[in-house]
């Protein structure tokens, strides 16, 4: 075969008309070939040739594009090409295909043909003729290729466009048959498969409701004479189910020349209209039943605010009836003397839209009521058509603000008048307000404080801010706090020791705390003194009643007259019982004092038994080893009293034991003995102050203990079988803390 090059030199060009962009996948194992066949297609504007020596290369090609079409070699290693077109065409791959090759025989173009190759040429004759042939059969399957795609895709889009309209459509001939019709007609609206709708008569297709099948037919009737496409008909169609679908048909015609050979129907579903018709005819119901009964007084005015109707409030309100007024502009008959430009306002602000004014206007007998006017525009269609007005009697309302307003005031000049320093403080811990009493006592401005955050001032220490925080926080979420001690400071640096006591409030519409400080630091000098004299005076009373003692012993040995030994030994007795009130004083004395911490149970009960030497004979049982409470060491004497009080008064007692019981939301410490019990009649009178057969003083002393702690304390024991107290400790404490910890 002679080559393109010397075609081209005896100046032979390939001249066909078409020139499209063509991509050409060429694929046959005589490499030399697939050379001189690029060069000579690529002479030809807009083509674009790809080579493979093999059907596995053209196969690779393949997966990284597309080709317009393929040409390729009969005979090849490994696989032909007519088994490679057996392959594409068993894929569903429809590109065009050619057989290029030197075997000319019959029977394997019939072979090719059959597998679908759009053309089997030859590679023998001159270069001009195969590739003036190969060209033109390229352009042509190409083409062909082309516009099947194009028909398949309009028949598809058109498929589409039938099938996604959001209207049923349904195509019928001249004597009503349906042709075809969407999906959206026959199975959504009606409940019906396509497949069995197609041939049925139009006017039975979801059975047309009786009363308008005769509307249909004649409609059907003038399209076809007519030949006139007939737009929106209403007519109800009933589904398989028996639901009725209200439905408005629009018509088109089809001719074949100038006789009507089908009829297209659109078929609207007109429910959700329908159901917007009946909702704004029940709407314009309620909207005069809302007008007439409205608790406000109510007019409606036209567009040139000239009265058109008014309800019974209005009247009551105003003292007009509808007769009086109707026709005359609103501003003539309520607007008092004076207000005539706030009302013109009003009127060009209801217009753009909705209004709310709080004004004055005037009664039919000349009188002023206080009101709220709220107006709105109402417009059809986009016109304005006229105003709808509502005036709400606030009479009472503004009663109450002026009332409000003196309260504040009062609430100002009390605030103003406090001898207590006091401060508002909002949510975030910023100063609202302080009063004259706050200034003088600590020295700082208000402009210093008021809009400050207090923990950025110098108003408190370190210590102190940390406390105020955490019960401003417990404070807000609805917590109860107890008043409590902190310490602030003044402008010069002192420190003053102040109870806190804080209420929630609200302050301007929003929550804020009212804290008011105490100042302490007299009643802080009279705990040091009572406390001290206290201490020198049990001292110098101790020596006393030492000396006492000392004398009574001394007598006792020297006396033998029983009535004097018995007087003696009330002396002794009385000293004693002088001691435990002074060991109560002292014990009281620390209530609240000391700070709570979490103390061992098991260890603190420990302690003090170990302050008993006479304890070889009785068992002590621990059953707590994991509870620690929150209390201070006057949990320790709690315990030794009530050791003691077994001691003293249980008789028998051979075991004595504490254990715990945890409930719900708190949790039992017990203990008991084996001793002889208290009586049910003495239960209630054993926590009495100077009650018992000793001081008196030591269970009253362990009831105002853990009253201290927030506990509760009773007698639980069976008379007879040994006494029993349950302390009863709740989960959380007054001030949020833990009230004990129980680990596993």
């Amino acid at each position: 075969m002679e080559t393109c090059a010397l075609e081209r030199g005896d100046e032979v060009v390939l001249n066909l008309k078409e020139r499209e962009e063509v991509t050409v996948l060429h694929i046959d194992d005589e490499r030399e070939f697939l050379q001189t066949a690029k060069r000579c297609l690529e002479l030809e504007e807009g083509f674009s040739v790809y080579s493979a020596s093999s059907v596995e290369e053209a196969l690779e090609r393949m997966k990284e594009q597309d080709f317009d079409v393929i040409v390729s070699d009969y005979m090849m290693p490994s696989k032909n090409g007519l088994e490679f077109l057996r392959e594409l065409r068993e894929n569903g791959n429809e590109t065009p295909f050619i057989v290029l090759t030197g075997k000319g025989r019959e029977e394997v173009a019939i072979k090719a043909l059959n597998l679908g190759a759009d053309q089997y040429l030859s590679k023998s004759g001159s270069p001009k003729a195969v590739y003036g042939e190969l060209v033109h059969s390229i352009r042509q399957a190409v083409k062909r290729r082309r516009a099947e795609e194009k028909v398949i895709r309009s028949e598809e889009l058109m498929r589409s466009l039938f099938n996604a309209a959001v209207d049923g459509i349904a195509y019928v001939d001249p004597s009503g048959k349906i042709l075809a019709a969407n999906k959206r007609l026959v199975e959504e609206m009606l409940g019906y498969e396509i497949e069995d709708t197609i041939g049925r008569d139009f006017t039975k297709l979801g059975r047309i409701e009786s009363s308008d099948r005769p509307h249909v037919l004649n409609a059907m009737r003038e399209v076809i004479t007519s030949g006139q496409p007939i737009e929106h008909f209403e007519v109800t169609l009933i589904g398989q189910d028996g639901s009725r679908i209200p439905t408005e048909i629009s018509t088109g015609v089809s001719r074949e020349n100038g006789v009507v050979t089908g009829i297209t129907a659109v078929v609207r579903d007109i429910s959700e209209r329908k159901k917007t018709e009946k909702a704004v005819r029940e709407n314009q119901e309620k909207f005069q039943k809302l007008f007439v009964h409205s608790p406000e007084a109510a007019v409606y005015v036209d567009s040139n605010y000239k009265i058109t109707d008014i309800n019974p409030r209005f009247s009551d309100l105003f003292g007009y009836s509808l007769n009086e007024i109707r026709g005359k502009e609103i501003d003539d008959v309520v607007v008092p003397e004076g207000k005539e430009e706030e009302g013109k306002m009003l009127g060009r602000r209801a217009s753009e839209g909705y209004v709310y004014f709080d004004t004055v206007r005037r009664r039919k007998d000349g009188t002023l009521v206080h009101v709220s006017i709220s107006a709105a525009p109402i417009t059809i269609g986009g016109q304005l058509v006229g105003h709808v007005g509502l005036y709400k009697d606030i009479t009472a309302q503004k009663k109450a603000e002026r009332e409000l307003e003196e309260a504040r005031t009062h609430f100002q000049t009390l605030f103003n008048l406090m001898v207590d320093p006091v401060a508002i403080v909002d949510k975030k811990g910023r100063i609202l307000d302080i009063t004259k009493s706050a200034v003088e006592a600590t020295g700082f401005k208000k402009e210093e404080l008021i809009g400050k955050n207090f923990l950025r001032t110098r108003i408190a220490t370190t210590k102190s801010k940390a406390l105020l925080v955490k019960n401003l926080a417990k404070r807000m979420m609805g917590m109860h706090m107890a008043p409590y001690e902190v310490e602030m400071l003044t402008k010069d640096g002192r420190k003053l020791p102040y109870e806190v006591n804080a209420l929630k409030i609200e302050y301007k519409g929003k929550p804020a705390d009212l804290v008011v400080f105490r100042d302490v630091s007299e009643r802080k000098k009279m705990e040091e003194k009572l406390r001290v004299v206290g201490k020198l005076t049990r001292h110098d009373v101790r020596n006393k009643l030492s000396v006492i003692t000392g004398n009574a012993f001394l007598a006792r040995n020297k006396v033998d007259n029983p009535e004097t030994l018995g007087y003696l030994e009330d002396i002794e007795f009385a000293c004693q019982q002088i001691e435990g009130i002074f060991d109560f004083a002292r014990a009281y004395e620390r209530l609240g004092v000391e700070k709570s911490s979490y103390m061992n149970v098991e260890r603190t009960f420990s302690e003090a038994a170990a302050l008993f030497p006479n304890l070889s004979g009785i068992e002590v049982i621990r059953n707590c080893p994991q509870l620690t409470v929150l209390a201070d060491s006057l949990l320790r004497q709690v315990f030794y009293n009530l050791i003691d009080n077994s001691i003293r008064y249980g008789e028998r007692v051979s075991q004595i034991q504490m254990y715990c019981a945890e409930r719900a939301d708190e949790i039992e410490l017990i203990y008991e003995d084996n001793g002889i019990g208290v009586a049910d009649t003495e239960k209630e009178k054993i926590f009495a102050e100077g009650y018992g057969k000793g001081t008196g003083y030591g269970l009253y002393l362990i009831k105002k203990v853990c009253g201290v702690y927030g506990w509760t304390i009773e007698e639980t024991g069976e008379e007879g079988k040994g006494a029993q107290f349950t302390m009863t400790i709740p989960k959380n404490s007054e001030k949020g803390a833990e009230g004990y910890r129980l680990r596993s």
